[in-house]
C-alpha cells in the first residue's frame, strides 16, 4: 500500500491531487478529512496519566551502581 498524504487549503470546492506515475490506469481511494475531524480521532488532550506516585531507582536508570 502506498500513502499519498497532501494537506491542502481549498479556496473552491474542487481538490487537484497530482499523483506518482505507479497510480496511472489504477483505481484508487480518496479519503477527505478536515483537520478538526482528525483531531478529535486522534482524541488529543483527553488521556491524562498520574505521575505522582511513580517512583524510580536513579543509579538503575543512569548505571551509577557499577561506579
Amino acid at each position: 500500500m502506498i500513502l499519498v498524504k497532501s494537506k491542502i487549503k481549498t479556496d473552491d470546492n474542487v481538490l487537484h491531487i497530482k499523483l506518482p506515475e505507479g497510480f496511472k490506469n489504477k483505481t484508487v481511494e480518496v479519503i477527505v478529512k478536515t483537520e478538526n475531524e482528525i483531531a478529535k480521532k486522534l482524541l488529543i488532550d483527553t488521556v491524562k496519566i498520574d505521575t505522582a506516585k511513580w517512583k524510580f531507582k536513579r543509579e538503575e536508570i543512569y548505571g551509577e551502581e557499577n561506579k
